[in-house]
């Protein structure tokens, strides 16, 4: 017997109805309460279509509170400037749920596997982007760095503890 790859309430309920449902099952309710609810909205419905349903929806939000947690931790844990911070804990996010798409989704048509494989793509080509970006930053860092060093070389006027704090401050670290 072959496993139905659409739920009976996307398919046949109004969006509306579907929020609602999704709204009711986030707060806890019941599979026979909120089958209930639907009937009451004039869509007959079983308590086991809401069960299975309610099972893949509460399964992929829990996923996705899942993949929240995973982007914060790395904007707080990451070292790169906020900016990067953010795009690289954006680009974790998104390929986590491309990936869970590809595992989630049967039967995935030629047009869908395209569309998923270009956004793959982007966020490939998103990855390298951000590589030599961090590359070039180090660079200048270094090159900063460098002239700094070679301009105070044996002058009084810039001791140890000002050069840390110089370093600091271009490498973003305490030395």
């Amino acid at each position: 017997m072959a496993r139905r790859t659409h739920s009976k309430i996307t398919s046949i309920l109004p969006a509306e109805l579907v929020e609602a449902i999704n709204q009711r099952l986030v707060n806890g309710e019941t599979y026979e309460q909120i089958a209930v609810y639907v009937r009451g909205e004039g869509h007959e419905i079983s308590k086991s279509s809401v069960g299975r349903y309610g099972k893949t929806f509460l399964t992929k939000l829990e996923r996705l509170k899942i993949v929240r947690e995973q982007a914060k931790t790395i904007v707080t844990e990451s070292k790169d400037g906020p900016s990067l911070e953010m795009t690289e804990a954006a680009t974790q996010l998104a390929l986590q749920l491309i990936m869970e798409k590809l595992v989630l989704t049967e039967n995935l048509d030629d047009t869908k596997t395209g569309e998923i494989l270009k956004a793959l793509a982007l966020l490939e080509r998103s990855a390298v982007q951000r590589e030599k970006l961090k590359l070039e930053a180090k660079r200048k860092a270094d090159e900063a760095m460098r002239n700094i060093e070679s301009k105070t070389a044996g002058k009084k006027n810039l001791d140890p503890e000002t050069l840390s704090y110089i370093k600091e401050q271009i490498y973003g670290i305490t030395t």
